[in-house]
């Protein structure tokens, strides 16, 4: 179709939909390793929000992770409803 850009160069708010959240589980864990946060690139250490997802098919399940400040989880899970 001519003149989209089916969600290229948009902010991640601005996108309509977010396959991992829709599918991960989420948990409280302690990060003893420092790590960036998904959704502002903060430092995350100590407690923050880690989000699982496994994608199971032929093959080996692959497991992505995805770490969020546990300011910005709060946010994120108020948006969500849950």
């Amino acid at each position: 179709m001519l003149g989209t850009n089916y969600g290229v160069g948009q902010a991640p708010e601005e996108q309509s939909y977010d396959y991992f959240n829709d599918r991960a589980s989420f948990e409280y864990k302690h990060s003893f390793w420092p790590r960036r946060c998904y959704n502002t690139g903060r430092w995350v250490w100590g407690v923050a929000m880690r989000g699982r997802r496994i994608i199971t098919g032929p093959g080996e399940p692959v497991i992505e992770d995805r770490w969020y400040h546990r300011h910005e989880a709060i946010m994120m899970m108020l948006q969500r409803g849950k």
